[in-house]
C-alpha cells in the first residue's frame, strides 16, 4: 500500500446486548472468530439506566424472563418484555453513516427487530439453526441458564420437536454434567445463551458425545457471512444505507434429512472435514450434500445460501 493512501476504514459493528457493556466476557470471542478486523462499537440495553430505573426492569408475576449481566460477577433478571422495548429504541436509534452492522447480543427476546442495517439476530439465527438440524424422530436438549426459563417454552419454534430442558449457570460446569445426565435421552444439545462458551460446547461433546449448537457460533459465522457478501465500506453520502435484499423463495422442504443436518454446520463456519467427523461421514459426502443444498434451494454458492440462511430466515 502507498505511504500516501490511507488504511481502508474497517467495518461498522454495533454489538447490543441485553445488559451493560462492555460484554469482554463475549465480544472479544466473537472477534477473535472475525474473518477481518472491524470497528467494533458494544451498547448495553441498560447502560445509560439508574439502579432505580434497572430494578424497575424486573419481571412481574408471570412474566417471560432474560438473564443478563450488569458486570463481572453481577447478573440480573429482567422482564423479557421490557427489554425488547429498550432494545428496539436503541436499534432505532442508531445513526445511518457508515454502513454498519447490527448484531442483537442475546437469545430469547421477543420481536425481530426491523433496521435499515443488516443484522444478525441471535435469536432468529438459533432457532434457524434448530430447525435446519433436527431430524424427523430426534429429540432436543436445551440448556439456559434460569429454571424459570428452562420451564418456559423459550423459542416458539420448539413446540413442534420433542424437547428437554435443563437450567445451568454460566461457568457451571458440575451443573453441566447434571444438565447432561438429564439430557441423556436427547439427540442434540442447545446451549441456548450467548453467555456459554466453546469450552462449554466442548465439555458437552467430551462427555455425551452428542452434537452441540452453540449461539456463539451461530453469531459468529453470521456475522463473517454478512462482511462477506456486503459491502461495508463507509461512504460519504447518506444514501449509503443499505437496503436488505427482497426474501428468496427458500424452502427446507426438498432436502434430505442428512442435508438438514449438513446445512447448520455449514452455517456455524466448520469445514467438510470437521463437518464429516461430526456426522460420522465422509468428506466427500459432505461436498455432496453441499451441491445438493446449493441445487435445491437454487442459490448460486455456499456464501449465498449461508447468508440467506443467519440473515434472512427460512419460509
Amino acid at each position: 500500500m502507498s505511504p500516501n493512501r490511507p488504511a481502508p476504514a474497517r467495518p461498522i459493528v454495533h454489538f447490543i446486548s441485553a445488559g451493560r457493556s462492555p460484554r469482554d466476557d463475549i465480544v472479544p470471542d466473537l472477534l477473535a472468530f472475525l474473518d477481518q478486523p472491524v470497528d467494533a462499537r458494544e451498547i448495553g440495553a441498560l447502560d445509560d439506566l439508574t439502579e432505580a430505573e434497572i430494578a424497575a426492569m424486573a419481571p412481574a408475576a408471570g412474566e417471560q424472563v432474560i438473564h443478563t449481566r450488569l458486570g463481572p460477577g453481577r447478573w440480573i433478571v429482567v422482564s423479557k418484555a421490557r427489554l425488547t422495548r429498550r432494545m428496539q429504541d436503541l436499534v432505532s436509534a442508531l445513526p445511518v453513516e457508515g454502513r454498519p452492522l447490527v448484531v442483537i447480543l442475546s437469545t430469547g427476546l421477543l420481536g425481530d427487530f426491523p433496521t435499515p442495517f443488516p443484522t444478525v439476530n441471535a435469536q432468529r439465527a438459533l432457532e434457524t439453526a434448530i430447525r435446519s438440524l433436527i431430524a424427523e424422530g430426534e429429540r432436543l436438549g436445551i440448556i439456559l441458564p434460569l429454571e424459570r426459563q428452562a420451564r418456559a417454552d423459550m423459542l416458539p419454534e420448539l413446540r413442534r420437536f420433542d424437547t428437554l430442558s435443563a437450567a445451568v449457570e454460566t461457568g457451571d460446569r458440575i451443573g453441566m454434567m447434571e444438565a447432561l445426565a438429564r439430557l441423556s435421552p436427547c439427540d442434540i444439545v442447545v446451549l441456548n445463551s450467548v453467555s456459554y462458551t466453546e469450552a462449554d460446547a466442548r465439555l458437552i461433546r467430551q462427555v455425551s458425545g452428542k452434537r452441540v449448537i452453540l449461539a456463539r457460533r451461530i453469531i459468529g459465522s453470521a456475522i463473517n457471512l454478512l462482511l462477506s457478501t456486503r459491502d461495508f465500506t463507509p461512504r460519504d453520502v447518506p444514501e449509503a444505507v443499505v437496503e436488505p435484499p427482497a426474501d428468496l423463495p427458500l424452502s427446507l422442504d426438498a432436502l434430505t434429512p442428512r442435508e438438514r443436518q449438513v446445512l447448520p454446520l455449514v452455517a456455524e463456519g466448520l469445514s467438510s472435514k470437521e463437518i464429516a467427523r461430526q456426522l460420522g461421514i465422509s468428506p466427500k459426502t459432505v461436498e455432496i450434500h453441499r451441491t445438493n443444498i446449493i441445487r435445491k434451494l437454487d442459490v448460486k454458492s455456499s456464501r449465498e445460501l449461508i447468508y440467506q440462511f443467519v440473515s434472512r430466515g427460512w419460509h
